[in-house]
């Protein structure tokens, strides 16, 4: 049986961009590659990855260039990207389920679900919502190599 897990844009953006919980989350990403576990995403991975570098480059803490090759590297990231149409509906309900303003997070959450495997995620909010009754999702912060 093929082992998944689930992984939101920010954990890829907080290597990339080198942010606080960059070495954890570089570890953490390093050894499901070692243990070879594939790593899904849905469709909106990569636009969430753009937006980002986008947002850095509009603010001036990084360069036209360095987001360039920033994308580059990103979109080469070994994640397998879900296009199911399957998960929307899902992820409205999730949404509502634990109150969430927007759904994009839920697709995440519905990938992770339908694919019966963890999910792990650098927004601590989220995390934080919905950890008391999804315990497969699991927030980076909390995560200690082996």
């Amino acid at each position: 049986m093929t082992s998944w897990v689930v992984v939101d844009s920010g954990l890829y953006l907080s290597v990339a961009l080198n942010e606080p919980l960059a070495t954890a989350t570089k570890a953490f990403l390093d050894s499901l590659v070692s243990d070879q576990i594939r790593i899904g995403a849905p469709f909106l991975f990569r636009y969430e990855l753009i937006a980002v570098i986008r947002k850095h480059i509009y603010r001036g803490s990084i360069t036209l260039e360095d987001g360039r090759l920033l994308a580059q590297g990103l979109l080469r990231a070994p994640v397998e990207i879900f296009t199911a149409e399957v998960l929307l509906p899902r992820a409205l309900e999730l949404a509502n389920q634990f109150n969430r303003p927007t759904a994009y997070d839920s697709v995440y959450l519905a990938l992770a679900e339908r694919l019966e495997c963890e999910f792990w995620t650098a927004d601590s909010k989220l995390f934080n919502a919905v950890n008391a009754r999804l315990t497969w999702v699991k927030w980076i912060g909390n995560y200690t190599p082996l």
